[in-house]
């Protein structure tokens, strides 16, 4: 998930034009990978902890790769939401 957003949304990006960005593509992009960990949730059975580590993983890898703080932050919360809904 974090590889597909890293290239339709590059870190540098982010950092650099985070104004000019459309906010709609940027809740695109996050709403695909929330469908993707909820299609891979469903494939997989996972219960709380696995969806838990998961998350986390999403999240440090986010910061590994360079995204602002504010960004990882409505990320995970958006992941969170997808994932929740039934």
């Amino acid at each position: 998930m974090v590889d597909r957003l890293k290239k339709e949304l590059p870190p540098a990006l982010m950092a650099q034009h985070h104004q000019v960005l459309s906010v709609n593509k940027i809740t695109r992009l996050l709403e695909r990978n929330a469908g993707l960990a909820k299609a891979y949730q469903s494939e997989n059975r996972f219960g709380y902890f696995r969806r838990v580590k998961l998350i986390n993983a999403y999240k440090w890898s986010l910061k590994e790769f360079g995204y602002p703080d504010d960004f990882i932050k409505i990320a995970v919360e958006s992941l969170i939401v997808g994932m929740a809904k039934k």
